[in-house]
Formats: C-alpha cells, structure tokens, sequence
C-alpha cells in the first residue's frame, strides 16, 4: 500500500465540524458509505472489503475503558492490546503532537506491517480524560480506501466536554499530567515543585531509515528506551519525556544484566528479548541486525541556541512570520513562531497551539516551555544518539520527531551523524 495521507493533524483539528450519524462511548462519528457492521460487548467493527483484490478497511471502535495513568500510558496500553497484540504489528508508532478536543486529549499514531505478505497500514486515535480512555483502530491494505480514512478521521469527535474543559489550556493538562497551566508560573521553580523525580535513568536510542506509507516515502526512524537502576525498564518515550514518568507510569517491563547481556521483559506482553554490550555507549538487539543502540547523554540545565523545526528545508522568515519553528536562546528563552499552528492564516484558532515566548527549561529528558501567558507544555528531548547535545546541534530529537537546526549561516554536520545534510542557508 502506498498513500499519501493528508496531514492527519490537520484533519484531526477538523474533527467537530462534520455532521454526526453515530456514538460509541465518548466518540461520534460518521461512517463512510458500504461499510458492514459487526456488534460485540466491548468493540464495534466496521468492515468493508473488495473481495476480487483482497483489498479492505477495518475500522475498529473501542468501548471506554480505564485509562492507565495518563496521556501516554493510555495510548501506549491501547498500542500494546488494541492494535500490535491482536494483528501482530511490530515496533513503535509514528507519532502525532498531542491534541485537545473539549478537555479530552488525544494521540494519533501509525504504523506499517506486513499482513499475509501484504504491506498494511496501521492508525490508533486514542482519547484520554477523568482517567479513562477509548480508542480507534483503522487498518487498511490498499489506496482505494484512503477518501473513506480520511473522511472518517475528519467525522470523529466526542460527544461530551470533560468534567473540566482545558481543551484552551494545554495539551497535557489533565489530571494524570503535569505541570498544570491553570496559573502563571513561568519559572523553573514552580516547573521543578510540579515534577515528582525518581531515580537517574540510562536511555538509549537508535535510528533507522524505513518507509512511511503515511508520506509516501523512506524516513528516518528513532525510538529511545528508558532503563532504571532498579531494574524498570520501557521500550518508548512518552510524547512527554522522562520527567515524572518514573512515579506515574503503570506498565513497567524488566531490565537484568547478566554480564555483557541485557535481558529485557517488555510490558504489557512479557516477550522477552536480549541486548548484547558492544562498548560502553552502544548494544544490539537480538531482534534486529542493526541499527545499535547508542546511549544517551544527560541533557539537564542544557542551553540551546538556533532555529529548529521538523522540517529539513525550511528557511526561517526574516519578517517573524508564522511558520512551524521555533527558536531557542542561551539566555534560556523562546520564541514559538507557529510550531504547531494547523492554519498559518488563523495561528490563534486554537490557543493551546498558538504562537508564543517564554522560558524553556531541559530536565530528565523533558523540555519545558513555561509561556509569557501561562501555558506549560512539557515534551521528550534528548540529543541524537551519542552525541554531546551540549556540541552536537545539529539535530535533537523533541517528542518522537527530529528537529533540524536550520538558522542563517549555521553549517550543518549533518553526514558526520550519517544523515543527510538540509540546504545551508546563507
């Protein structure tokens, strides 16, 4: 199956402007037309097949059900059982920025696998709030039913307003996350009495090319894990980083050295794999001939400087226009100039997104962003595997994505990291 998706964000931003036909749980939606329905307890199954090709869309909808202590944990749980255990899909997702819609926020993720040989796309939309979460599995192994997807995702959206609506706040703020954004505190103080620490963890990271069915082309994917001291170990980052995770997080794999050998028990599943040492910076999984994973290095009190955005060809606007960037300073402050704003033309429709300064502050492989107005947004950071991200500026890598360096006369390393080098901009 190759797609091109329109930008799922953007379509999940349009979630409440289509009529709605259906409800299930806290979701509505709008199926497309010639979709047979299948009913279980827990489970609504929308199904749609072209028997002369072997070509179908699925479209699973979860009833409610307990969330598992927060944003991330929910999707991860709901990844593991709803969409990797029951089709066998492998590896992590491809993630989405979070998103608010009526106080519930919402992950989007993506994956490829293979299913009877035949390359499948895999999407999971889950929803989180008042400590519950429910979600959305669409499969899909053909072009055919890329309108019928993106007609759907664009139909969905909740039928109630949480408890209490912070939809306008912030993206993580909900009871399971912190820090809150209800006040002022654009200090790292007030950031640091929010966060419950634990102990130092090690994280590792590895990068590898493979293709997005999502975009229609090879793209470089990264996944960290996270191992304790006492032996917790997790295969992901949380869009949120590490800080606060060691005391929030439910769903806890184990981590044992025997000598050189790492042996790992995931979560969730209890599969068991292996790493084996090959220096003291770098390991292999039993599973996957390369890429290593390379140990990262801490990145607490780091200072950056430059312009960094997602996207390697970007050239940053002279004239402070909106653009999906953001610029970073010594000094310890930021400039968002639209970083996640869906419409360039209206940056403000949706605050917690809008553009913005403040403080930024980089702690247990979290960033912070403590806006002049109030807003804290908390993301994964870390530098790309290895490398000093005190040296090394090229790339970090910021809630599951790599974000280029891309401000005037900044020569970019980029092949050193076995990367292909952006276009300088002089």
């Amino acid at each position: 199956m190759k797609t091109s998706f329109l930008p799922l964000l953007c379509l999940c931003f349009a979630m409440a402007t289509f009529a709605q036909k259906n409800t299930f749980g806290i979701v509505g939606y709008t199926v497309p037309s010639g979709y047979e329905l299948a009913k279980h307890d827990n489970v609504l199954t929308y199904y749609k097949e072209d028997k002369s090709t072997g070509a179908y869309c699925n479209i699973f909808i979860y009833n409610v059900m307990p969330g598992q202590g927060g944003v991330s944990q929910d999707f991860d749980y709901a990844w593991s059982n709803l969409v990797q255990k029951p089709f066998k899909v492998t590896g992590a997702a491809n993630m989405q920025p979070e998103a608010a819609l009526k106080g519930w926020i919402f992950l989007l993720g993506t994956a490829k696998y293979n299913d009877n040989g035949v390359a499948t796309l895999a999407i999971l939309i889950n929803f989180s709030g008042e400590s519950k979460m429910q979600g959305i599995c669409i499969l899909s192994n053909s072009d055919q039913y890329k309108t019928d997807i993106e007609s759907f995702i664009a139909s969905v959206d909740v039928t109630r307003a949480t408890a209490t609506n912070n939809s306008d706040n912030v993206l993580s703020n909900t009871k399971e996350n912190t820090p809150k954004v209800n006040s002022i505190n654009t200090n790292s103080q007030s950031v640091n009495n929010n966060i419950v620490k634990g102990p130092k963890p090690e994280v590792w990271m590895k990068s590898k090319s493979e293709y997005d069915m999502t975009k229609g082309m090879s793209v470089t994917k990264n996944d960290l894990m996270i191992i304790y001291p006492d032996g917790k170990y997790y295969p992901f980052m949380p869009v949120e980083g590490y800080a606060g995770f060691y005391n929030k997080n439910k769903s806890w794999g184990k981590a044992v050295w025997n000598g050189d050998r790492l042996n790992v028990t995931e979560p969730i599943s209890n599969n068991q794999n292996y790493f084996d040492k090959k220096s003291a910076t770098r390991m292999q999984i039993n599973t996957d001939s390369k890429p290593h994973y390379y140990k990262s290095k801490p990145v607490d009190g780091l200072r950056i400087e430059g312009a960094y955005t997602e996207y390697a060809s970007l050239i940053p606007s002279t004239n402070n226009e909106i653009q999906s960037l953001i610029w970073f300073y010594k000094d310890g402050s930021f400039d968002d100039r639209g970083l996640h704003v869906v419409n360039v033309n209206k940056p403000n429709e949706f605050p917690a997104f809008a553009p913005g300064k403040g403080k930024y502050k980089i702690e247990d492989y979290s960033m912070f962003l403590m806006y002049n107005d109030g807003r804290v947004r908390q993301f994964g950071f870390s530098g790309y595997l290895d490398s000093d991200p005190a040296t090394v500026t090229d790339v970090y890598f910021i809630y599951h994505n790599i974000f280029y360096r891309r401000d005037k006369g900044y020569n970019s390393n980029l092949k050193n990291l076995g990367m292909q080098a952006p276009i300088t901009i002089k």
